[in-house]
């Protein structure tokens, strides 16, 4: 019977949902009630589900909403000591959301994000000893062309000439396939590199700080590798490397300011307004 009361409920709600005026009470327990405006987003839209699968949804939400009840219920009555420690809690959960609230509209309208690059160079010179490096890093790049292509033992000559840079330019326009997505003064982890090139060497990293200039290959492509600078653990980062993390340092550092201006902001208009007074 209460199945069929059920479907007869969600059948009219869901068809006449929108011209709802009065509403319908679905379950009572003690003073708490459940209308069927509270579960209405919850349900599926009409014609979606049969009239008996409508009818147990609709009751499991009602015995979801009952334990909720019942356990909040239970729970106040044995916890009746530790009530009040959790609705100090709550309220102070409360409290911290609406802080963090205002404080994140009020910085995303006032936080100046522009750091000029003189910032950034102020703040590393000024702070040297906290960028020291943790691993080897390299300032490299390479192209790799086929093993097959035409005069490759040329363009590996000409490619470690000083004075034949032209021609290889030439060359590698015409055959080249594939290249780093490395600059010149991109600084990047040595391992990373190295990983991307066929490089048979017992100690790559003696060899890339005394080889500017090499070339390797694997069966199918040769690698030209130019390496422009080598730098070994424990020594400092160069700025470039650390750029990025100088400015979210000088960020945050503004924010905690912008902060702080709020706090006392706050403390010295309720003092001039009489609101706050300190004895």
């Amino acid at each position: 019977m209460r199945s069929l009361i059920y479907i007869g409920i969600y059948a009219l709600a869901v068809s006449c949902a929108p011209r709802i005026e009065d509403p319908l009470l679905l379950a009572q327990l003690g003073s708490e009630k459940l209308y069927f405006e509270d579960i209405q987003d919850r349900l599926p839209s009409s014609g979606s589900m049969e009239a008996a699968d409508s009818a147990g949804y609709v009751d499991l939400i009602i015995t979801t909403w009952a334990k909720n009840v019942l356990l909040v219920q239970a729970a106040e009555f044995n916890l009746r000591e530790e009530l009040q420690d959790f609705e100090d809690l709550v309220e102070q959960y409360r409290n911290d959301l609406l802080k963090h609230a205002y404080i994140d509209r009020y910085i995303n309208q006032n936080l100046d994000t522009t750091i000029v690059d003189e910032e950034v160079r102020e703040y590393y010179e000024a702070n040297k000893s906290s960028f020291e490096l943790k691993e080897r890093i390299v300032q490299a790049k390479y192209i790799a062309a086929p093993v097959g292509a035409q005069k490759m033992s040329e363009a590996k000559r000409w490619f470690t000439s000083t004075s034949q840079q032209e021609k290889f330019l030439d060359w590698a326009e015409v055959f080249a396939t594939k290249q780093s997505n490395y600059k010149d003064s991109i600084w990047v982890p040595m391992d990373d590199f190295i990983a991307e090139i066929p490089l048979d060497v017992s100690n790559p990293y003696i060899y890339f700080d005394r080889t500017k200039k090499f070339t390797c290959e694997d069966t199918v492509l040769a690698y030209f590798v130019e390496v422009n600078d080598v730098r070994l653990e424990d020594s400092y980062s160069p700025l470039e490397y650390v750029d990025e993390r100088v400015r979210k340092v000088l960020l945050n550092k503004r924010r905690l300011k912008l902060i702080e201006r709020i706090e006392e902001n706050i403390i010295e208009d309720a003092i001039e307004e009489g609101t706050l007074i300190i004895y």
